[in-house]
C-alpha cells in the first residue's frame, strides 16, 4: 500500500533562496526539453522517450553548467513529468476529451521539486542534497519505507515537504460488520441509511462576496506592480483558507464513517458530465465528491473493510418496500402509500443503495424480505419516532 504524508518545512533566509532558485532552474529544464521534443517530433516524426530525453541531459549540463548543481534524479524526473504530460494528452484525445496538449511553464507555473530516490534524508531535520537540512514539523510517523520526495511551494509561499511511504497491505481486523449507505447531495453533504443527515459546509459559498470584492481591486492593479503582486497574495490565502478548511471537513467526515462501518455503499457519479451544468458547477467544485470519495475509499481499506459503487438511477424514487414513489426535486419528503413510511427522501435513497448494494434488488417480495425488510422497516420508524419527540 502507498501512502502519503504532508509536512510543514521552514527553510531559513539563505535556504529558502536556494530553494527559489531550484525552482526556476528546473523550470528552465522543463521548458528547454519540451522544446526539444516538440522539435525532433516536427523534424524527425521521432516521439522521444523519457530515457531518450535523459541522454540529452548532458549536453544540457555541458551548455549551461550552472545545472550541475542540480540533483541528477531531480533532472531526471523532470522529463519524467513531460513524459506524463503527453501520456495524458494521448488519452484524453483517444477519449474524444479536449487533449491539452502540454505547455511551457511560465513564471510561477512550476512549483515543485521532487527527489524520487535519494538526495534527501529525514531525520529530527530533513536534509536535502546541496541545500542543507531544514526545519521540519514532523506531526505524525512515517510507517513504511520512504520512496520519494517532494518539495512544493504554495501560492502564498509556504513550503511543504510531501513523502510517499510503501507500506505492507496489513489492514486492521475488522470489529464489526456493520454496513451503511450514503447518498451525496448539494442540499446536504450527505445522508446515510442510518437516518443521519451530514450538513454541506459551503466554504466557497460562505467567503464568495470576500473573494469578489478583492478580485475586483486586484484586476484594477497595474500588472507587475508590487500592489498587484500584495493583491494576488491576500487572494491567495483566502483561497488557501478554503481549501484548508474543506480539505479538514472531508478527512474528518471520511474517518468518521470508516471507523463506524466496515462496509460502505455509495452511487457512482458522474462528476464531470454533472460538472457540465453551468447552475451546478460551482456548487459541485464545493463540496468535492470525488476528493471525499477517494479519501473515503482508502480510510475504509485501512481499517480491513470497503467501499463499494453502485450504478443506480432513480433512487430517490423507490421506497424501501419495493414501490414506486414518483417525487420532484421540490418535495424533499419521502411518503408512501404502500408502506406507509414518512421520511426524508436523502435518507431513503441512501437506504435504498444500500440495499442494492449490499442485497442487489428494490423489489418488495420474498427478496426484500430475505434481505431484512422488516429490521430496516423497523430502524425507519424508530429514526421517525426520534425526530418526533
Amino acid at each position: 500500500m502507498i501512502k502519503n504524508y504532508k509536512f510543514r518545512i521552514y527553510p531559513n533566509k539563505m535556504q529558502n533562496n536556494a530553494l527559489q532558485t531550484t525552482l526556476k532552474q528546473v523550470r528552465f529544464v522543463y521548458n528547454k526539453q519540451l522544446e526539444l521534443k516538440i522539435k525532433i517530433y516536427k523534424d524527425e516524426s521521432k516521439n522521444l522517450s523519457q530515457f531518450e530525453l535523459n541522454d540529452y541531459l548532458i549536453e544540457l549540463k555541458k551548455k549551461y553548467p550552472f545545472l550541475l548543481k542540480l540533483h541528477s534524479q531531480v533532472l531526471q524526473n523532470i522529463n519524467q513529468r513531460i513524459n506524463l504530460a503527453f501520456k495524458s494528452f494521448y488519452l484524453r484525445a483517444k477519449r474524444g476529451e479536449k487533449p491539452g496538449f502540454p505547455r511551457f511553464k511560465g513564471k510561477n507555473r512550476y512549483d515543485s521539486i521532487t527527489y524520487p530516490q535519494s538526495g534527501f534524508s529525514l531525520n529530527d531535520k530533513l536534509y536535502i542534497s546541496k541545500i542543507g537540512e531544514i526545519n521540519i514539523v514532523k506531526h505524525r510517523y512515517i510507517k513504511g519505507r520512504i520512496k520519494t520526495m517532494t518539495i512544493k511551494r504554495t501560492a502564498t509561499n509556504k513550503w511543504f515537504a510531501f513523502f510517499t511511504a510503501m507500506q505492507e497491505n496489513k489492514p486492521s481486523k475488522i470489529i464489526n460488520r456493520q454496513i451503511v449507505g450514503i447518498d451525496l447531495g448539494l442540499s446536504h453533504f450527505y445522508a446515510d441509511s442510518r437516518g443521519n443527515i451530514i450538513n454541506n459546509p459551503r466554504y466557497l459559498r460562505n467567503s464568495e462576496q470576500r473573494l469578489i470584492k478583492i478580485q475586483r481591486k486586484h484586476s484594477r492593479k497595474r500588472k507587475g506592480g508590487h500592489n498587484r503582486k500584495k493583491s494576488r497574495l491576500k487572494l491567495a490565502i483566502i483561497h488557501e483558507k478554503i481549501t484548508n478548511q474543506r480539505n479538514d471537513f472531508l478527512h474528518k467526515e471520511s474517518r468518521k464513517l470508516a471507523n463506524d462501518y466496515s462496509f460502505v455503499a455509495v452511487e457512482k457519479l458522474s462528476i464531470k458530465d454533472m460538472s457540465k451544468n453551468r447552475y451546478l458547477a460551482k456548487s459541485i467544485a464545493d463540496v468535492s465528491w470525488h476528493k471525499f470519495l477517494q479519501m473515503l475509499a482508502y480510510k475504509v481499506e485501512e481499517t480491513g473493510g470497503k467501499l463499494v459503487k453502485i450504478n443506480a438511477h432513480g433512487t430517490s424514487q423507490h421506497c424501501i418496500c419495493g414501490n414506486k414513489v414518483e417525487k420532484t426535486l421540490a418535495i424533499r419528503t419521502h411518503r408512501c402509500n404502500n408502506c406507509g413510511v414518512e421520511i426524508d427522501r436523502d435518507i431513503m435513497s441512501a437506504i435504498i443503495i444500500e440495499k442494492l448494494a449490499f442485497f442487489g434488488t428494490t423489489a418488495g417480495s420474498a427478496e426484500s424480505n430475505a434481505w431484512g425488510y422488516e429490521r430496516m422497516l423497523s430502524s425507519v420508524n424508530q429514526e421517525l419516532s426520534l425526530h418526533s419527540s
